[in-house]
């Protein structure tokens, strides 16, 4: 018989396959639509991104923000190509080593016919002792009525798999990485009779082997040329429901 390791390893690699799977027969089917109207659509000001999940496009000049009035977060493009992201916490009271942190490079490997694929890196703080690097890969399929939809999946190339996560001084808590694969599936469409008003939604799951981790998040985005702001609310599978809200300048 072949020991757990083989078994374990065997199963994830069966579900990324489904994944990657189901991701390529949905563009396929689609693509036909997408590709007759896709040099006529409008593309959002924040086309880089639904709430914070990565698309398949790139950042086109770049763009300053802050979620929930208390992480700030900053990006910028170089050419169709190459998008470089990254934030930090800015929690009042609580310590700088307890601070959460991201760095992000992603480079749109093809953008043609309504279809935008991207590979990347990020690395991610969750506080000065947990620190992680995950790779990834996102493809976003863009519609005739401007309705996009984006499928990611993402490795843990490094890191613990059972972090205590202290927030000084209010205390710690811990999770699980059953599997170092990970998925997510962002939406976005616009309004209709409301201009300049988006619904954007994502669903992450940082654990494969676990389909129960899960987080929702779910906003109503008001646009302009050069701003946006969002408002909704995320679920975690702790259980928790909490309120959200994003803003973002461009440049």
């Amino acid at each position: 018989m072949r020991g757990k390791s083989e078994v374990r390893e065997a199963k994830y690699r069966n579900q990324l396959l489904s994944f990657i799977l189901i991701l390529l027969l949905s563009l396929l089917k689609q693509n036909s639509f997408a590709q007759a109207k896709a040099d006529t659509l409008s593309p959002p000001p924040d086309e880089y991104r639904h709430f914070i999940m990565p698309t398949g496009k790139p950042i086109n000049g770049g763009y300053f923000g802050f979620w929930e009035l208390a992480f700030l977060q900053g990006g910028f493009g170089i050419g169709d190509v190459l998008s470089f992201s990254g934030g930090i916490t800015v929690m009042p009271t609580v310590a700088f080593r307890s601070q959460f942190g991201f760095l992000q490079a992603k480079a749109t490997v093809a953008d043609e016919g309504g279809i935008s694929f991207a590979v990347g890196t990020n690395f991610l703080r969750l506080t000065s002792d947990n620190l992680y690097l995950h790779a990834f890969a996102s493809a976003t399929m863009e519609m005739q009525n401007e309705t996009r939809y984006t499928g990611l999946i993402f490795l843990k190339v490094y890191g613990n798999d059972f972090p205590i996560v202290n927030v000084f001084p209010y205390g710690s808590f811990g999770f699980t990485y059953g599997s170092p694969l990970g998925a997510g599936i962002g939406f976005d469409t616009p309004v209709k009779g409301i201009p300049n008003t988006r619904i954007v939604a994502e669903i992450w799951n940082h654990d494969l082997s676990s389909p129960s981790k899960i987080a929702l998040l779910f906003a109503a985005r008001i646009e302009s040329e050069r701003f946006s702001s969002d408002f909704g609310f995320m679920y975690f599978s702790l259980p928790l429901l909490a309120p959200v809200a994003n803003f973002v300048w461009r440049f």
